[in-house]
């Protein structure tokens, strides 16, 4: 892998892990179509560069939140808040555990791709029945996210699209969604990268690595910033155009390609 092959993954990654449109599936589309076969390590270096743009945007938060917890200060909103955080991973933690492999098969498979950007696409269309008007995540959206983060561990599925459109259905209203949304990738990709670890071999990286993690982690940073734009001003689900579209030409890829 070249430097410009680094930094166009890395861009690639940035701007679709924030953006409803599905980062896994973009890449592992990218790497079927192309022939290419990211290392381990490089993936790991573009999440990582991705979950370093949440942090710094959403450093504060993280800052009042990780105080709450040494304080154990439990009647907190900021502790409260980690509960929720903490509620709404176990799901995705379980199915990645559980179903790994079953995962792992669909990042081969443009049916699958295909499949799973028409599901976010139509999770996205049906956001805007949402009639959200809590200012506040409680239990049953935590939950409800929680799933919805989940299935998003397949290619093709968004987990902000998944995550934002089932907070907003489930009567949280557009800044509590987006910011529960981000908060609780955190966890979740932090738990990825912490089960990739042992693959990891550090004779690997080399200095185009460290392009596509600066590159993800910028556009990352970017693209969470237009994705709150599109939330604030409900033009969220007009990304399930994008989706709908990159779904029904995967789709005629994998039958007619």
């Amino acid at each position: 892998m070249d430097a410009v092959q680094a930094t166009f993954l890395g861009l690639v990654q940035g701007l679709t892990e924030w953006l409803p449109i599905s980062s896994s599936g973009h890449l592992a589309l990218l790497q079927i179509l192309a022939g290419m076969e990211v290392p381990v390590a490089f993936d790991v270096l573009l999440h990582s560069g991705t979950l370093l743009s949440v942090c710094v945007y959403f450093r504060r938060e993280l800052g009042r939140i990780l105080n709450a917890l040494a304080k154990v200060d439990t009647g907190s909103g900021d502790f409260r808040m980690a509960l929720l955080i903490a509620v709404g991973t176990i799901p995705a933690a379980a199915a990645g555990l559980l179903l790994r492999g079953f995962f792992e098969s669909l990042f081969t498979s443009l049916a699958a791709i295909g499949a799973g950007f028409l599901v976010t696409a139509a999770m996205l269309a049906v956001a805007r029945l949402g009639r959200g008007g809590k200012s506040e995540i409680d239990l049953r959206i935590a939950v409800i996210s929680g799933f919805f983060q989940a299935a998003a561990i397949a290619p093709g599925i968004s987990r902000s699209g998944m995550t934002i459109s089932s907070s907003l259905i489930a009567g949280a209203d557009k800044g509590s969604a987006f910011r529960f949304s981000f908060l609780l990738s955190i966890p979740a990709i932090l738990g990825a990268l912490i089960v990739e670890l042992p693959s990891l071999q550090l004779s690997q990286f080399g200095w185009e690595y460290l392009m596509g993690f600066i590159t993800s982690a910028a556009a990352g940073f970017a693209s969470i910033g237009a994705v709150r734009r599109a939330v604030l001003s409900e033009r969220f689900p007009a990304f399930s155009i994008y989706c709908a579209l990159a779904g029904f030409a995967t789709l005629a890829l994998a039958l007619y390609g």
